[in-house]
């Protein structure tokens, strides 16, 4: 939503129903057929996928003016993920229908659109490559600073370790190393079922300096 211009976010508010969610209740569910748009206005969404067993691979934590769903409008494809609601959260729903006639007469919102498009894409592409290369607490430190964008409140991260293990595929004895060590160096405060970043701009700085492949030789 602050990638659109005042007006363009007031038409999105104007034509989206307000709904109101219960923490842990579900916003969508993986599978789901029915296109449309759907936007944080408060609270927090958890993205991810719940396995057979009950167990959770966490995506990303969605905070204010963060959207998901769009893919469903343009692509026709089922949704890919679980989204439940992180403490009491709101979510404007769009349909498709109402989304398609602002989206033809705002080109703001497909510039806005593309720009978070490529933006996750980028995310992803830096996730995978944690997974593939990183050590455990550079690789949780990467992925914790990837949340921390898109997760509306920068310095507090609601997220259960568990989930955070599974995602990165390492057990949680050894995430939790991984997480006390990046708290010894003062970049994370743990706390019970979230994880604080007092500093977000002290994080990037270490991400960059330990998690960035070294550059070619000239």
């Amino acid at each position: 939503m602050d990638l659109l211009p005042l007006e363009v976010a007031k038409k999105v508010r104007r034509d989206s129903t307000l709904v109101k969610y219960t923490d842990g209740q579900f916003i969508q569910s993986r599978g789901d057929s029915k296109p449309g748009i759907s936007i944080v206005r408060s609270g927090a969404a958890n993205a991810g996928i719940i396995g057979m067993d009950g167990s959770v691979s966490m995506t990303t934590l969605l905070g204010p003016g963060q959207s998901f769903g769009e893919f469903t409008i343009f692509t026709e494809l089922p949704r890919t993920h679980d989204v439940t609601a992180v403490g009491e959260t709101e979510i404007y729903q769009m349909t498709a229908t109402r989304f398609t006639r602002l989206y033809d007469n705002e080109p703001q919102l497909s510039r806005a659109l593309l720009k978070t498009a490529l933006m996750r894409s980028h995310i992803l592409l830096e996730m995978l490559d944690a997974i593939r290369r990183l050590p455990i607490r550079e690789r949780a430190a990467r992925i914790l600073q990837s949340m921390s964008h898109t997760a509306g409140n920068p310095n507090k991260l609601e997220c259960r370790q568990s989930e955070l293990a599974y995602t990165l595929g390492v057990s949680r004895i050894s995430l939790n190393r991984g997480l006390k060590q990046l708290a010894e160096l003062k970049l994370i405060e743990l706390g019970y079922g979230e994880i604080r970043i007092p500093r977000p701009a002290l994080l990037s700085d270490w991400v960059a300096n330990h998690c960035n492949p070294a550059p070619l030789a000239s």
